[in-house]
């Protein structure tokens, strides 16, 4: 040793200090820092010098960036880019310019208990059969078919597959802290139990709820902007959705009456048959999703066996109602064979989604057929979807979003270049000053995605949201928007869509936030694939 010690000290100065640089590991993160510094240069050269024509926003697109310097850019996080200003009069997101930044870290902090299985909530996790959720909340009931939560939809040994994505945030206890750490403000809270009441206040005596305000024996028309859809279920199913995003179930909070007769007024209107239970009320498949992801949600949260039977006939209604491309639209299949639409889709695939939290047992080839779908409406490499096959993709629809939130869903990698790519520009677009449907899954992709983007979305459409709601007499905590579908949906419809958009804090966990994959509730350590070991934070 004391040999070693002198002919070390032997060595030259700069001899000695490469070597302990190397040993304390400090020489490669010099090197990487000077590779990176020097990238900078180059690309900050590069862009100065570049022409200063501005890519022109496209509607109903997001265009891919052919620059491999921006790829890499964009990987490493290199380049930021400005503030967007809030939306105003603005008809659509204008969806042109690029926006680089770090698209891996979650905003906020992390707890303990969001979104992690050791804590009290006795939401369904990964890998739990629901038989022991149901136990953990003294709610078993019966035995029922029992599966594993989220399989084979999340399956740990499957590497593409997403992580989390539960309803831990929606308890009351939860709620609060996965507002004020991913993105939400007291403000944003207020702005949702205000709208709360304003559904409460407009719900009719038969428990559920109608487009039409001015049939409305509680409003009498004092609000104005009416819907004209004859659906009562697919409006009781939105009202129904805001009450059970914010953690109010028909057992627990300030709306338990509410929601217990919104969810009779659904079971008592559906219509069972052989293909299961048609929630349709005279509509479309629409109304089915909606009215089935109330349900489904309502059953995940709370292992009230009295809905399994209502959940279990709405969501056969969907996989039989299927198209053979993988995809619904208006009709059932049965009814009227077609080719699927991105947007009613959603719905089913939330619905479906959803469910797969619960004991009701899915078919194993159900993703792969909603994949299938998929690939026939993307383009791009899948960075961008249409809203039908042979649709013009310069036509603005939320038929892009919708369908990254439906890959997202099926196991996208939070890394996959083309989610990435799509994502960031997705983050670039300014929300829309009129079109919620739009924001509403926006904001859902970003988030889950986190990083920069959704730094950047967030804080404009939670003010624009908050500046926009109705603040005097009876249509106080309500929103309203002249755009398509308010046509029909009206002023319960836009009030929903926004709702639920400034509930997107908690209304389901980050897909990609690895904490909830962490541990079982036994404490029992929760091996993961080797490809993803590497990723985590």
């Amino acid at each position: 040793m004391a040999g070693d010690a002198e002919s070390a000290s032997a060595l030259p100065p700069r001899q000695r200090l490469v070597e302990w640089l190397e040993e304390s590991g400090l020489l490669a993160w010099l090197s990487s820092a000077v590779v990176h510094g020097s990238m900078v240069i180059v690309l900050s050269l590069a862009i100065l010098s570049a022409p200063s024509n501005k890519p022109s926003g496209v509607e109903g697109a997001i265009e891919i960036a052919a620059s491999e310097d921006l790829d890499i850019a964009l990987d490493e996080g290199l380049i930021d880019s400005p503030e967007i200003p809030l939306p105003m009069e603005s008809t659509g997101p204008s969806l042109g310019n690029f926006e680089i930044g770090d698209e891996i870290s979650l905003p906020g902090a992390r707890s303990d208990t969001i979104g992690s299985p050791t804590g009290d909530a006795p939401t369904p996790q990964i890998g739990i059969p629901f038989s022991e959720t149901a136990s953990i909340a003294g709610n078993a009931g019966e035995a029922g078919v029992v599966g594993v939560v989220g399989s084979p939809f999340e399956s740990l040994t499957n590497p593409l597959a997403s992580r989390g994505g539960g309803l831990e945030g929606r308890t009351l206890e939860n709620r609060r802290a996965a507002a004020l750490s991913g993105g939400g403000t007291l403000r944003s809270e207020a702005a949702v139990e205000a709208a709360l009441k304003w559904f409460s206040e407009h719900q009719w005596s038969d428990g559920g709820w109608r487009f039409d305000l001015g049939a409305c024996p509680r409003c009498n028309g004092a609000c104005k902007d009416s819907g004209s859809n004859n659906s009562s279920t697919a409006a009781t199913g939105l009202a129904l959705l805001c009450y059970l995003g914010a953690g109010y179930t028909h057992e627990q909070g300030d709306y338990k009456e509410q929601v217990h007769r919104g969810l009779l007024f659904l079971q008592e209107k559906m219509i069972v048959s052989s293909h299961g239970g048609d929630l349709r009320d005279h509509d479309t498949m629409y109304a089915q999703g909606i009215a089935t992801l109330a349900l489904t949600e309502a059953y995940a949260m709370t292992h009230d066996r009295d809905l399994r039977e209502s959940v279990g006939h709405a969501i056969q209604f969907i996989l039989d109602a299927q198209y053979e491309d993988g995809g619904w639209r208006y009709s059932p299949n049965w009814e009227s064979p077609a080719r699927g639409d991105t947007t009613v889709t959603g719905w089913q695939v939330a619905a479906l989604r959803s469910a797969s939290l619960t004991d009701i047992e899915l078919p194993s080839e159900l993703w792969a057929k909603i994949g299938r779908y998929l690939d026939s409406v993307q383009y791009d490499d899948g960075q961008n979807y249409l809203y039908v096959q042979g649709d013009n993709p310069n036509r603005r629809t939320a038929a892009t979003p919708i369908g990254l939130l439906c890959r997202m869903i099926g196991g996208w990698k939070k890394d996959y270049r083309p989610l990435r790519q799509s994502v960031v520009r997705l983050g670039r677009a300014t929300p829309s000053a009129k079109d919620v449907y739009f924001n509403y899954y926006a904001s859902q992709v970003l988030h889950h995605v986190g990083g920069q983007s959704w730094q950047r979305w967030n804080p404009q459409m939670r003010e624009y949201l908050i500046a926009t709601q109705a603040k005097d007499g009876h249509e106080r905590g309500s929103w309203y928007f002249s755009e398509p579908h308010s046509s029909t949906g009206g002023r319960l419809y836009t009030t929903a869509m926004a709702t639920m958009t400034l509930e997107v804090y908690y209304r389901y966990m980050p897909l990609y936030k690895e904490a909830f994959v962490d541990r079982t509730p036994n404490g029992a350590v929760v091996e993961e694939p080797d490809a993803n070991r590497e990723r985590r934070d």
